[in-house]
Protein backbone atom coordinates (compact mmCIF):
# COMPACT_ATOMS: atom_id res chain seq x y z
CA UNK A 1 0.00 0.00 0.00
CA UNK A 2 1.21 3.69 -0.35
CA UNK A 3 -0.52 7.09 -0.39
CA UNK A 4 -1.17 9.11 -3.47
CA UNK A 5 -1.37 12.66 -3.13
CA UNK A 6 -2.82 15.58 -5.21
CA UNK A 7 -3.23 19.36 -4.69
CA UNK A 8 -4.94 22.32 -5.23
CA UNK A 9 -4.81 25.79 -4.80
CA UNK A 10 -6.31 25.21 -1.00
CA UNK A 11 -5.59 21.92 0.08
CA UNK A 12 -3.93 18.55 0.01
CA UNK A 13 -5.31 15.56 -0.31
CA UNK A 14 -3.52 11.75 0.28
CA UNK A 15 -5.33 8.60 -0.93
CA UNK A 16 -4.44 4.70 -0.25
CA UNK A 17 -4.00 2.71 -3.20
CA UNK A 18 -5.64 -0.13 -0.34
CA UNK A 19 -9.38 0.72 -0.92
CA UNK A 20 -9.24 4.24 -2.86
CA UNK A 21 -9.41 5.89 0.71
CA UNK A 22 -9.00 9.33 1.58
CA UNK A 23 -6.64 9.12 4.31
CA UNK A 24 -6.05 12.78 4.49
CA UNK A 25 -7.52 16.53 3.50
CA UNK A 26 -5.51 19.51 5.20
CA UNK A 27 -5.94 23.19 3.81
CA UNK A 28 -2.93 25.80 3.94
CA UNK A 29 -2.70 26.16 7.58
CA UNK A 30 -2.54 22.52 8.13
CA UNK A 31 -6.22 21.25 9.39
CA UNK A 32 -6.90 18.05 9.13
CA UNK A 33 -10.48 17.55 8.02
CA UNK A 34 -10.60 13.77 8.01
CA UNK A 35 -10.74 11.08 10.65
CA UNK A 36 -7.41 9.59 11.22
CA UNK A 37 -8.91 6.19 12.75
CA UNK A 38 -8.74 4.69 16.16
CA UNK A 39 -9.42 1.45 17.24
CA UNK A 40 -11.43 2.28 19.56
CA UNK A 41 -14.48 3.86 17.78
CA UNK A 42 -13.59 3.34 13.98
CA UNK A 43 -10.24 2.12 12.32
CA UNK A 44 -11.37 3.25 9.15
CA UNK A 45 -11.20 6.71 7.42
CA UNK A 46 -13.12 7.02 4.03
CA UNK A 47 -13.98 3.72 2.64
CA UNK A 48 -15.22 3.01 -0.62
CA UNK A 49 -18.45 0.51 -0.42
CA UNK A 50 -18.36 -1.84 -3.65
CA UNK A 51 -20.42 -3.49 -4.76
CA UNK A 52 -23.01 -3.57 -1.64
CA UNK A 53 -23.63 -1.34 0.62
CA UNK A 54 -24.01 -2.42 4.15
CA UNK A 55 -24.75 -6.07 4.94
CA UNK A 56 -26.15 -8.87 3.38
CA UNK A 57 -29.02 -11.08 5.32
CA UNK A 58 -26.79 -13.57 6.93
CA UNK A 59 -23.37 -12.10 4.86
CA UNK A 60 -24.98 -14.21 2.07
CA UNK A 61 -27.12 -13.78 -1.13
CA UNK A 62 -27.67 -16.75 -4.50
CA UNK A 63 -27.09 -15.94 -7.62
CA UNK A 64 -28.16 -17.88 -10.41
CA UNK A 65 -28.92 -20.66 -8.21
CA UNK A 66 -25.24 -20.47 -6.30
CA UNK A 67 -24.63 -19.19 -2.74
CA UNK A 68 -21.90 -16.43 -2.00
CA UNK A 69 -20.70 -14.89 1.06
CA UNK A 70 -19.67 -11.45 0.87
CA UNK A 71 -18.25 -9.25 4.29
CA UNK A 72 -20.71 -5.96 4.97
CA UNK A 73 -19.93 -2.93 2.41
CA UNK A 74 -17.96 -5.08 -0.29
CA UNK A 75 -14.58 -5.99 -0.85
CA UNK A 76 -13.32 -2.72 -2.68
CA UNK A 77 -12.24 -1.73 0.78
CA UNK A 78 -9.76 -4.54 1.60
CA UNK A 79 -8.18 -4.64 -1.91
CA UNK A 80 -4.96 -3.25 -3.53
CA UNK A 81 -6.06 -0.31 -6.68
CA UNK A 82 -3.60 0.34 -9.55
CA UNK A 83 -3.05 3.78 -10.05
CA UNK A 84 -4.19 4.37 -13.40
CA UNK A 85 -3.45 8.12 -14.13
CA UNK A 86 -2.05 10.81 -12.06
CA UNK A 87 -1.24 14.75 -12.09
CA UNK A 88 -0.52 16.96 -9.80
CA UNK A 89 -4.84 17.81 -8.86
CA UNK A 90 -6.47 14.40 -10.18
CA UNK A 91 -6.06 10.74 -9.71
CA UNK A 92 -7.69 7.77 -10.77
CA UNK A 93 -7.92 3.87 -9.17
CA UNK A 94 -8.42 0.92 -10.91
CA UNK A 95 -9.75 -2.26 -9.35
CA UNK A 96 -10.53 -4.98 -11.99
CA UNK A 97 -12.39 -8.54 -11.34
CA UNK A 98 -9.98 -11.68 -10.72
CA UNK A 99 -10.61 -14.90 -9.16
CA UNK A 100 -10.48 -13.18 -5.65
CA UNK A 101 -13.60 -11.28 -6.45
CA UNK A 102 -15.18 -14.12 -8.36
CA UNK A 103 -15.31 -16.41 -5.47
CA UNK A 104 -17.63 -14.02 -4.22
CA UNK A 105 -18.98 -11.92 -6.76
CA UNK A 106 -19.68 -13.67 -10.24
CA UNK A 107 -18.88 -10.75 -11.91
CA UNK A 108 -17.11 -9.42 -14.78
CA UNK A 109 -15.96 -5.37 -13.99
CA UNK A 110 -14.03 -2.50 -13.82
CA UNK A 111 -14.48 -0.38 -11.37
CA UNK A 112 -12.70 3.05 -11.37
CA UNK A 113 -12.31 5.90 -8.38
CA UNK A 114 -11.50 9.00 -9.73
CA UNK A 115 -10.79 12.02 -7.88
CA UNK A 116 -9.82 15.79 -9.05
CA UNK A 117 -9.58 18.56 -6.92
CA UNK A 118 -10.42 22.26 -7.42
CA UNK A 119 -9.51 25.11 -4.69
CA UNK A 120 -11.57 23.73 -1.77
CA UNK A 121 -14.07 21.09 -3.60
CA UNK A 122 -13.11 17.54 -3.99
CA UNK A 123 -14.98 15.34 -6.75
CA UNK A 124 -14.97 11.57 -6.49
CA UNK A 125 -16.28 9.70 -9.34
CA UNK A 126 -17.14 6.00 -8.88
CA UNK A 127 -17.42 4.44 -12.58
CA UNK A 128 -18.21 0.61 -12.83
CA UNK A 129 -18.10 -0.81 -16.03
CA UNK A 130 -19.46 -4.07 -16.68
CA UNK A 131 -16.56 -6.12 -19.10
CA UNK A 132 -19.17 -9.07 -19.05
CA UNK A 133 -21.40 -10.04 -21.78
CA UNK A 134 -24.59 -10.74 -18.68
CA UNK A 135 -26.35 -8.28 -16.20
CA UNK A 136 -24.09 -7.41 -13.52
CA UNK A 137 -25.72 -6.36 -10.10
CA UNK A 138 -24.26 -3.92 -7.72
CA UNK A 139 -24.31 -1.31 -5.36
CA UNK A 140 -21.83 1.66 -4.40
CA UNK A 141 -21.49 4.31 -1.43
CA UNK A 142 -19.25 6.23 -0.07
CA UNK A 143 -18.29 6.26 3.84
CA UNK A 144 -16.10 9.55 4.93
CA UNK A 145 -15.64 10.39 7.94
CA UNK A 146 -14.87 13.91 9.16
CA UNK A 147 -13.34 15.36 12.15
CA UNK A 148 -15.67 17.57 14.63
CA UNK A 149 -14.34 19.47 17.61
CA UNK A 150 -16.16 18.79 20.97
CA UNK A 151 -19.32 16.71 20.87
CA UNK A 152 -22.16 15.97 18.31
CA UNK A 153 -24.43 18.72 20.07
CA UNK A 154 -21.94 21.44 18.37
CA UNK A 155 -22.90 20.25 15.12
CA UNK A 156 -25.91 20.11 12.71
CA UNK A 157 -26.74 18.47 9.74
CA UNK A 158 -28.06 21.02 7.12
CA UNK A 159 -29.78 19.96 4.17
CA UNK A 160 -30.14 22.10 0.58
CA UNK A 161 -33.78 21.80 0.88
CA UNK A 162 -36.75 21.98 3.50
CA UNK A 163 -38.23 18.35 3.44
CA UNK A 164 -40.50 16.38 5.91
CA UNK A 165 -38.22 13.12 6.25
CA UNK A 166 -38.70 9.85 8.48
CA UNK A 167 -35.59 8.38 9.21
CA UNK A 168 -34.80 4.50 9.01
CA UNK A 169 -32.31 2.99 11.60
CA UNK A 170 -30.05 -0.20 11.13
CA UNK A 171 -30.52 -2.37 13.82
CA UNK A 172 -27.33 -4.53 15.17
CA UNK A 173 -28.46 -7.35 12.67
CA UNK A 174 -27.44 -5.18 10.26
CA UNK A 175 -31.09 -4.76 8.55
CA UNK A 176 -32.93 -1.59 7.88
CA UNK A 177 -35.93 -1.46 10.05
CA UNK A 178 -39.19 -1.02 8.60
CA UNK A 179 -40.32 1.13 11.91
CA UNK A 180 -39.65 4.83 11.35
CA UNK A 181 -39.37 7.97 13.40
CA UNK A 182 -39.90 11.82 12.20
CA UNK A 183 -36.77 13.43 12.02
CA UNK A 184 -36.92 16.58 9.82
CA UNK A 185 -39.92 18.60 10.08
CA UNK A 186 -40.77 20.74 7.61
CA UNK A 187 -37.05 22.05 7.86
CA UNK A 188 -33.27 22.02 6.38
CA UNK A 189 -31.60 21.59 10.04
CA UNK A 190 -31.20 18.66 12.20
CA UNK A 191 -29.36 19.52 15.62
CA UNK A 192 -27.26 16.44 15.98
CA UNK A 193 -27.01 14.26 19.61
CA UNK A 194 -25.02 11.12 20.23
CA UNK A 195 -28.34 9.83 21.02
CA UNK A 196 -29.48 9.54 17.66
CA UNK A 197 -26.30 6.79 16.99
CA UNK A 198 -27.05 4.42 19.85
CA UNK A 199 -28.38 1.91 17.82
CA UNK A 200 -26.48 2.53 14.48
CA UNK A 201 -26.70 5.35 11.77
CA UNK A 202 -29.73 7.26 10.17
CA UNK A 203 -30.67 6.50 7.05
CA UNK A 204 -33.21 8.93 4.80
CA UNK A 205 -34.71 7.17 1.44
CA UNK A 206 -35.89 9.88 -1.33
CA UNK A 207 -34.34 12.71 -0.07
CA UNK A 208 -35.42 15.94 -2.50
CA UNK A 209 -31.93 17.66 -1.64
CA UNK A 210 -29.39 16.82 -3.48
CA UNK A 211 -26.11 18.01 -1.09
CA UNK A 212 -26.17 18.11 2.62
CA UNK A 213 -23.67 20.49 4.85
CA UNK A 214 -22.47 19.44 8.17
CA UNK A 215 -22.14 22.53 10.06
CA UNK A 216 -20.16 23.22 13.20
CA UNK A 217 -22.96 25.49 15.18
CA UNK A 218 -20.19 27.47 17.10
CA UNK A 219 -17.90 28.59 14.29
CA UNK A 220 -20.12 28.13 10.94
CA UNK A 221 -17.99 26.23 9.60
CA UNK A 222 -19.39 23.64 7.33
CA UNK A 223 -18.75 20.58 5.19
CA UNK A 224 -21.21 20.14 2.10
CA UNK A 225 -21.48 17.13 0.22
CA UNK A 226 -23.16 17.12 -3.05
CA UNK A 227 -25.04 13.50 -4.40
CA UNK A 228 -26.68 13.52 -7.26
CA UNK A 229 -27.56 10.64 -8.59
CA UNK A 230 -27.52 8.52 -5.06
CA UNK A 231 -31.01 7.76 -3.40
CA UNK A 232 -30.27 7.10 -0.42
CA UNK A 233 -28.19 9.26 2.04
CA UNK A 234 -26.49 7.97 5.70
CA UNK A 235 -25.37 10.08 8.33
CA UNK A 236 -23.16 7.71 11.00
CA UNK A 237 -20.73 7.90 13.93
CA UNK A 238 -20.11 5.77 16.98
CA UNK A 239 -21.20 7.70 20.15
CA UNK A 240 -18.14 9.06 22.17
CA UNK A 241 -16.12 9.39 18.56
CA UNK A 242 -14.83 12.50 17.33
CA UNK A 243 -16.15 11.70 14.13
CA UNK A 244 -19.63 12.31 11.82
CA UNK A 245 -19.27 10.71 8.47
CA UNK A 246 -21.93 11.50 5.46
CA UNK A 247 -22.65 9.01 3.16
CA UNK A 248 -24.19 8.80 -0.11
CA UNK A 249 -24.85 5.46 -1.28
CA UNK A 250 -26.64 3.79 -4.35
CA UNK A 251 -28.12 0.77 -2.88
CA UNK A 252 -29.31 -0.19 1.08
CA UNK A 253 -28.25 -2.86 3.34
CA UNK A 254 -31.36 -5.41 3.29
CA UNK A 255 -34.40 -4.92 4.48
CA UNK A 256 -35.85 -6.51 7.16
CA UNK A 257 -39.35 -6.47 6.05
CA UNK A 258 -38.45 -8.11 2.68
CA UNK A 259 -35.64 -10.17 3.00
CA UNK A 260 -35.07 -11.27 -0.74
CA UNK A 261 -31.55 -13.40 -1.42
CA UNK A 262 -31.66 -13.62 -4.78
CA UNK A 263 -29.13 -10.72 -5.57
CA UNK A 264 -30.31 -9.44 -8.55
CA UNK A 265 -33.94 -8.96 -6.91
CA UNK A 266 -32.12 -6.80 -3.89
CA UNK A 267 -33.87 -3.36 -3.03
CA UNK A 268 -32.00 -0.15 -4.91
CA UNK A 269 -29.58 -2.72 -6.49
CA UNK A 270 -27.95 -0.97 -9.90
CA UNK A 271 -27.91 -3.20 -12.74
CA UNK A 272 -25.49 -2.82 -15.97
CA UNK A 273 -25.85 -5.12 -19.69
CA UNK A 274 -23.22 -6.26 -20.77
CA UNK A 275 -20.61 -3.44 -21.50
CA UNK A 276 -22.53 -0.64 -19.79
CA UNK A 277 -21.10 1.73 -17.90
CA UNK A 278 -22.35 3.67 -14.80
CA UNK A 279 -20.89 7.31 -13.42
CA UNK A 280 -21.95 8.43 -9.95
CA UNK A 281 -20.07 11.82 -8.54
CA UNK A 282 -20.18 13.16 -5.16
CA UNK A 283 -18.55 16.52 -4.60
CA UNK A 284 -17.32 17.59 -0.98
CA UNK A 285 -16.21 21.14 -0.64
CA UNK A 286 -14.39 21.87 2.74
Amino acid sequence: MSVVTIKSTELTVGIKTKGAEITSVKDNFGKEYIWQGDAKFWKDQAIVLFPVVGRLDNGKYIFNGKEYEMDIHGFAKDMEFEVEAHSESAVTFLLKSNDETRACYPFDFEFRVVFRINGKKLEVDFVTKNVGSGDMYYSVGSHEGYNIEGGAENYSIVLDEVETLRKYEVVPEGYIAEETKPCFENSRELKLSDDFFAVDGLIFFDVKSRGVALRNDSTGEKIHVAFPGFDTLLVWKRPGAPLVCIEPWAGTPDLRWKKVSDFSEKYRMHTLAGGEEETLTHTITF
